[in-house]
């Protein structure tokens, strides 16, 4: 990876949050009412307790190796050959990520948004601002998203306004009453509603401040998910009643309709667009780190930027044809997934330790 300025505490803390924080919220009370129902918050933070396990493993590893970039790291430990296969499976999941965000951003903007706009329009307009940003270096993206945290903060504010709404607690009572079984399952969906946590791999060998203080920022910034996670979640479940819920897809925007004021009418529809812009440029994040799994020449980056962005236009023209394509193709990205956001870091990280690889100090 070309060399640039280390990323500060404040600018990966509001980084990590906007790229963990994505559509599928929008969807979960409806997905949660389906499995764990009113104890959903719940298997919400049982799935934060879980990614946090993840980051303290991925910290483990990546201490070992502080100024080492993770398409680097694999090789170190691995072996150049066997790196390298790790390497392209990662390249994979990260392009099959940035296709899969396009898809979903794009069918929830023409479903909502822009009913009259061509499909392959707008995906096209919304990868081509992507491309543009992950052309630039890491740090003028961080930069980006460090404005655009004022984003979350708006998010935050809108919600308080449907506290106006009547709301019913006992929709959510008696705690428990699903079962533990039921509470189980809502952790797999809660879990995939918090991906983006595993951009700290790549992200480590950037950081400013490493070791504990490394810990500490992407641990809070986790704990800050997880709790607006369940805030709004909670929220959907004591305005909405189950029966509603489990009819709605989009349950959160469907939440603020009602609201009306004098100089602004359709508060769901502000709050689904400016909830769409960070999640949209998270894109540009997995388009940028997946150019860089090969060569960290400036150049040649730019390069495998256009060809990225190329590929992800074509896997989006093939993968959004039917909604059973879509879903067909969802499946394998979280079944891989699994493979590079936990199996894969864990081998890593045993390995290191059982041979002893770790970076020598210069």
């Amino acid at each position: 990876m070309s060399r640039v300025e280390p990323v500060t505490k404040s600018q990966l803390f509001l980084f990590l949050i906007q790229i963990q924080i994505g559509f599928g919220i929008l969807y979960l009370p409806n997905t949660l009412q389906q499995t764990a129902k009113s104890d959903g918050w719940i298997s919400i933070i049982l799935a934060g307790c879980a990614v946090q396990l993840v980051i303290v493993l991925y910290w483990l590893l990546l201490r070992r190796f502080p100024s080492v970039p993770y398409f680097e790291l694999t090789k170190k430990i691995l072996g150049t050959h066997l790196g390298y296969v790790v390497n392209i499976i990662t390249y994979v999941y990260l392009i099959l990520t940035s296709t899969y965000i396009l898809i979903a951003s794009s069918k929830l903007i023409k479903n909502v948004l822009l009913t009259m706009t061509p499909h392959w329009a707008i995906s096209f307009l919304l990868l081509a601002v992507c491309i543009y940003l992950c052309s630039s270096n890491l740090q003028i993206i961080v930069r980006v998203f460090t404005v655009l945290s004022v984003v979350i903060l708006f998010i935050i504010v809108l919600s308080f306004l449907s506290f106006s709404l009547p709301m019913e607690i006992r929709n959510i009572t008696p705690i428990g009453s699903s079962g533990l079984s039921n509470i189980i399952k809502g952790i797999k969906d809660s879990l995939l509603t918090l991906y983006g946590f595993e951009i700290i791999l790549f992200l480590y060998s950037s950081a400013r401040y490493k070791g504990k203080t490394f810990l500490k920022v992407v641990t809070f910034s986790n704990i800050f998910v997880v709790a607006i996670t369940v805030y709004l979640t909670f929220l959907s479940f004591v305005i909405l009643n189950p029966t509603l819920i489990n009819q709605i897809k989009l349950p959160l925007v469907y939440m603020f309709r009602p609201l009306h004021f004098n100089m602004i009418d359709r508060i769901d529809l502000i709050f689904l667009s400016i909830w769409g812009i960070p999640v949209v440029m998270s894109i540009a994040v997995y388009i940028y780190f997946a150019s860089h799994w090969k060569t960290t020449t400036p150049k040649k980056n730019s390069y495998f930027v256009y060809i990225n962005g190329a590929l992800v236009y074509v896997l989006f023209l093939l993968a959004s044809k039917s909604d059973q394509a879509f879903e067909l193709y969802g499946k394998y990205i979280h079944n891989l997934s699994y493979v590079v956001m936990f199996i894969i870091p864990l081998i890593l990280l045993l390995i290191s330790y059982i041979l002893k690889k770790k970076e020598q100090p210069s």
